[in-house]
């Protein structure tokens, strides 16, 4: 059985935080999910543990902010 490919960030590489305005890049992974008020965005991790709602399904992914591979959710 062979290994499915990892999920990789499809957008263009993501820049700043929507919420906070940091580089992204100075982080070690960003989060793409919904937030607590109930719009997505995304977000360095400081912002994703004060506004996200978690990962997974319907709520969010976390990428690898050098390489874009999905790391969780």
């Amino acid at each position: 059985m062979t290994k499915p490919a990892p999920k990789k960030w499809q957008g263009t590489w993501p820049k700043d935080c929507d919420i906070c305005s940091e580089p992204l890049s100075n982080a070690s992974g960003f989060f793409d999910a919904a937030t607590k008020r109930g719009p997505w965005g995304l977000m360095c991790p400081a912002c994703f543990a004060y506004y996200g709602i978690g990962l997974g399904t319907g709520m969010g992914q976390k990428y690898d902010s050098k390489t874009l591979l999905k790391t969780g959710g």
